[in-house]
């Protein structure tokens, strides 16, 4: 059986390593740094436990139910979203508005106006775009949707997910659903009901969507494979070559002593913008630099605890994403103790603040204080938080998402040629097949 090398202990690394294993094949993962799981970055203090990347993790296929069921250890350290997870907010003329989840509550909701509602009530008449058609989301939304929609629904929520800019980033490659439900079906309302009808046609037994973590912090999940690998994973390596040897790679790397190793096939799942340092022979080297130019904008996070007597706002749901339109410094608030269990001190709430992305780049700072007199204005308007911070924790990602833009399908067909041109090499990681921990690990299959 080929013998395989991954480059990044990311969580698509580790997860194309757990599955190749569990196949029976030998395989290696190096990281260079201390760590195992990238961006999966869990803080302990006291009581106080805080994400410093992703948060959660979706539980929406049965593949990913198996995956989780097949690491040993994960299943037990789970914990799923408290009720209050399913309430969402958007922030309008400077006030939290829960996000209706009913027809119903679309028709009270002071979200939008009746003039919005109307307009977004014309989508399944609006005309499908050519099928090549390079269109950005924001196009798109207010396309089949409207320009209200699209200020106070989707522009906060591609701040949540991407920290991007609607305006730029490719409906396609972006959301490639809502691309294929406009494609196949003409429309957003009428792809949801055949998307339904084909569910029933089908009669699958449906998996339990859900939302989960780890009862001590998300990094289990990197933690428990790397675990159950074993020593397949290796920390703290320095690679001083990789070049192509007959059928196989040869890799020069050392931790505590130098190794030299041939493999079969070699998979680089570390960040786009990082491949061009690799040891490569150098038009190997030139070729993947040239994926660098993929925009990964910075973003801080700051963690703030606070007494509950210090935070008005019941806190009652998910968190809050904030439109752009409102003129704020924040991208958006989670409230992660509300979400899940055990994240803050009895008598305590946790805050979880993002900052940055596209929309604003010069205020992701690595200064922590500077970073918190940027957002204490924002939480006292919107929350009505009152006073000092009893625990304060920042996280400064100086490039944390990469942006699927207008025109990505030029570096996809670059990624696709690179490994057409060398056998045995692949190119796996969020730059590529979506940027959610389940995409992540969906793409390792």
């Amino acid at each position: 059986m080929p013998k395989f090398c991954i480059i990044g202990a990311g969580i698509t690394g580790l997860a194309k390593a757990w599955r190749l294993h569990q196949e029976g094949h030998e395989v290696k993962v190096l990281e260079s740094s201390a760590k195992v799981g990238g961006s999966i970055c869990s803080y302990r203090q006291d009581s106080y436990l805080c994400e410093e990347g992703p948060n959660s993790i979706q539980i929406n296929s049965h593949e990913i139910e198996a995956f989780f069921q097949s690491v040993p250890g994960l299943k037990e350290a789970m914990i799923e979203a408290q009720p209050e997870a399913k309430k969402r907010f958007i922030v309008r003329d400077g006030q939290l508005h829960a996000v209706p989840t009913s027809p119903l509550a679309v028709i009270s909701s002071p979200i939008w106006s009746l003039r919005g509602k109307l307009s977004a009530l014309k989508e399944p008449f609006v005309k499908a775009a050519p099928s090549d058609a390079e269109q950005s989301v924001a196009d798109f939304v207010r396309r089949r949707l409207g320009v209200e929609l699209y200020k106070y629904a989707i522009n906060p929520l591609i701040g949540g997910i991407y920290a991007g800019n609607p305006e730029k980033l490719s409906l396609r490659y972006a959301f490639p659903r809502l691309h294929e439900l406009e494609q196949m079906h003409g429309g957003l309302i009428r792809g949801a009901i055949a998307k339904k009808k084909e569910a029933k046609k089908a009669d699958k037994p449906k998996v339990r969507k859900r939302i989960v973590t780890f009862k001590e912090g998300i990094d289990t999940l990197p933690r428990l494979i790397t675990a159950a690998l074993g020593n397949q994973v290796h920390t703290r390596t320095t690679i001083s070559s990789i070049r192509q040897k007959d059928q196989q790679w040869q890799i020069i790397w050392k931790n505590e002593e130098s190794r030299s190793e041939l493999f079969d096939q070699l998979i680089l799942t570390i960040p786009a913008y990082a491949l061009g340092q690799l040891p490569f022979e150098d038009s190997l080297s030139q070729r993947l630099s040239s994926l660098g130019t993929i925009h990964y904008p910075p973003v801080s996070v700051l963690s703030l605890g606070y007494g509950r007597e210090q935070v008005k706002h019941p806190l009652d749901g998910f968190g809050a994403l904030v439109p752009e339109c409102e003129k704020r410094n924040i991208l958006g608030v989670l409230f992660p103790n509300s979400v899940f269990k055990g994240r803050a001190p009895e008598g305590s709430v946790l805050l979880t603040v993002f900052v940055g992305g596209t929309r604003n780049s010069a205020l992701a700072t690595e200064d922590t204080d500077a970073l918190y007199e940027i957002v204490s204005s924002d939480l006292e308007a919107l929350l009505g938080v009152d006073g000092a911070p009893e625990f304060i924790h920042h996280r400064h990602w100086p490039r944390a998402i990469p942006q699927y833009d207008i025109g990505y399908g030029e570096v996809l067909k670059k990624v696709g040629q690179i490994e057409t041109d060398y056998r045995g090499l692949s190119l796996l990681g969020n730059y590529r097949t979506g940027i959610s921990l389940t995409d992540c690990i969906k793409a390792t299959r």
